[in-house]
């Protein structure tokens, strides 16, 4: 078993990886949950290199990821 991803890059990386081994479904919604990430970092909410409790805590400040994420 892998490592936790301690930064918010690390999650998203291994996410993006993991996505290639699930059925179709689970796959289209990693892709929904990845752009909420990225969509969250590109605001300037998170930051790569913020650990992902940090992360989850500015996220929880803005209403949630999808708040978060422009949403």
């Amino acid at each position: 078993m892998a490592a936790k991803p301690r930064t918010v890059q690390e999650y998203i990386e291994e996410l993006d990886r993991s996505k290639k081994e699930k059925p179709d479904q689970v796959k289209e919604a990693l892709e929904i949950y990845l752009d909420l990430w990225k969509s969250a970092l590109k605001k300037g909410v998170v930051s790569p290199t913020d650990s992902i409790s940090d992360a989850l805590t500015k996220i929880e400040a803005k209403g949630g990821l999808y708040e978060s994420a422009g949403g």
